[in-house]
């Protein structure tokens, strides 16, 4: 993994931690840098898949086969990615100023106020950040496969619902629990935990681990008259095929 991306991830996960836990945000404040790193880095996501499109077209951007193996033919790979990333943020932001304005309106104002000089910072270093890693990516785009721009996109998606699942429990119970510090504060490690986790090196065995086998064989089979290490090994084969067709040249004329 380039440094870089490792410098750029740590720090546009840690300019709301640090807001957070050093500067001493609003869960409001805090909740509107992340809405907007979500926006940002879905559409800087999105120029990635638009330039790999360009310089190495592959089926998958055109006729892109999901991990259920059925094959898109009425949008693309990037209408796709942005229908579903882009309506969650917008719901996020509908649903962030209304949780707000009723904390505010209920007298929580300690945890819905938003501090719109310290967001103004916080989205300005984020954006900075996020450029940055793009452009990296822009440089190499040439030799990135269609694989790696996909895990890209689905790792941006997980940070969509992560920061969704912080907005809707973070708030809730940071209200009606009495302890907003702390509560959300564990929000904002689990979060940063699971960014960190996502450049960690995927697993991937083409055989699964004895004990697994030996626990699934055990549980009532769901596919009759097959072991539970077949199965695995018969998923994998299809995903290996899911991977090459998507990797295959596009051209006009396809």
């Amino acid at each position: 993994m380039p440094v870089t991306r490792l410098l750029t991830l740590l720090g546009i996960n840690g300019v709301p931690a640090a807001g957070w836990f050093l500067e001493h945000w609003s869960a409001g404040t805090t909740l509107a840098v992340y809405w907007f790193e979500n926006v940002a880095a879905t559409l800087c996501i999105a120029v990635l898949i638009v330039a790999h499109r360009r310089v190495t077209p592959r089926r998958g951007h055109f006729r892109y086969q999901a991990a259920d193996n059925k094959a898109s033919k009425a949008s693309s790979f990037l209408s796709g990615y942005l229908t579903v990333s882009l309506a969650f943020c917008g719901a996020h932001g509908v649903f962030l100023g209304a949780i707000l304005f009723l904390l505010n309106h209920n007298g929580e104002g300690a945890i819905a106020a938003v501090n719109w000089r310290s967001v103004a910072i916080g989205c300005t270093i984020v954006l900075v950040l996020l450029i940055v890693d793009l452009a990296v990516d822009l440089i190499r785009v040439r030799s990135y496969s269609f694989l790696r721009v996909e895990q890209s996109a689905y790792r941006g998606l997980g940070r969509v619902v992560v920061v969704h699942l912080t907005i809707v429990f973070g708030l809730f119970l940071a209200a009606i629990t009495g302890a907003p510090n702390a509560l959300f504060g564990l929000f904002i490690v689990l979060k940063t935990l699971y960014a960190l986790s996502t450049v960690l090196p995927q697993w991937e065995p083409a055989h699964p681990p004895q004990w697994l086998s030996r626990l699934m064989n055990r549980m009532p089979n769901v596919h009759p008259g097959e072991r539970f290490e077949d199965f695995w090994t018969k998923d994998r084969a299809a995903e290996a095929r899911r991977r090459e067709r998507n990797e295959e040249p596009w051209t006009a004329r396809r």
